[in-house]
């Protein structure tokens, strides 16, 4: 009896470190199985950094074009070839009517000094010895009597103004008075004959063109 329990013990001694070794072995190929898990996973993908946006060119500014008259043009859009013309002078009316228009044939003697002119407005051809080259007026030139030629087609609470669009001046109609009273100069206007009331900044002078310097 002795003897088989001195053998049973013998045999659990040396079977003890046999199951301890095991033991750590197995933990050893779990250890592996990890590592080849972890190993046989794709590696992550690298996320792309955000773009810095691109720097854009400001918003190009939109040029604003000038209101004043360009070119061969003067404030009244009234150009240095440009001349008033028609069939007879003031003489004792209040007013008459001009026209703009451009010269065709100069006045000469053959003509017996009339000038042949076409109308800016219609076209239309004319014969006459009554024309006005002109420019505009300063303030400090005007006085009674004094003879202009004004745009008639900008009446803003009856005051006749200077013309504000090219197309209506050249197109539009002019006439032709003389100033009768300066008194309302400080409201920016002045009376003229018949009784209307014309804007300092819408008075030319006229200048006679040729023989007849009326």
């Amino acid at each position: 009896m002795l003897r088989i329990m001195v053998t049973i013990g013998i045999l659990v001694m040396v079977l003890a470190p046999i199951d301890a070794l095991s033991g750590w072995r197995d933990a050893l190929d779990s250890a592996e199985r990890v590592d080849k898990l972890i190993g046989s996973r794709p590696a992550p993908q690298s996320q792309p950094e955000p773009e810095e946006p691109a720097d854009e060119p400001p918003p190009r500014q939109s040029e604003s074009r000038p209101s004043a008259p360009r070119g061969n043009d003067d404030a009244h859009y009234i150009q240095s070839d440009d001349y008033f013309i028609n069939n007879e002078g003031l003489g004792n009316h209040s007013y008459i009517y001009v026209s703009l228009a451009k010269m065709v044939t100069a006045p000469s003697s053959n003509s017996k000094d009339e000038g042949e002119f076409m109308k800016v407005h219609d076209g239309q051809n004319q014969w006459t010895s009554y024309i006005w080259q002109s420019r505009i007026a300063s303030k400090d030139e005007l006085k009674l009597g004094m003879h202009f030629i004004a745009f008639h087609d900008n009446q803003q609470k009856g005051v006749y103004l200077a013309p504000n669009k090219k197309d209506s001046a050249r197109g539009g109609t002019w006439w032709y008075a003389k100033i009768t009273d300066m008194s309302d100069m400080y409201k920016g206007f002045v009376t003229v004959s018949g009784n209307y009331k014309v804007g300092l900044n819408n008075i030319r002078v006229p200048i006679p063109y040729g023989s007849h310097r009326r």
